[in-house]
């Protein structure tokens, strides 16, 4: 009895929740250390922005990293003939 020849498989990824935005100040303070405040995490990127604005407003600091953030799966199926 012959052995099957193996099915190709290709690897597939999976959104498993919400997109998080956040963001850090990274603005180099007196003493060359970085203020490091983060903001809180939201599912849209507007108060995020707003976060930035305030922060700058209120510290005087101008430089600020914007992150987003997906939680994702990897799995494996059988590839489809095209």
């Amino acid at each position: 009895m012959a052995t099957p020849a193996p099915v190709p498989t290709r690897m597939e990824i999976q959104i498993t929740g919400i997109r998080k935005h956040f963001a850090e100040c990274v603005t180099e303070q007196d003493g060359g250390e970085m203020c490091d405040a983060c903001s809180s995490d939201w599912d849209s990127p507007l108060p995020t922005n707003a976060w930035i604005r305030a922060h700058a407003d209120e510290k005087g600091h101008t430089k600020f990293k914007k992150h987003t953030e997906e939680d994702v799966t990897t799995f494996t199926k059988p590839a489809t003939a095209k």
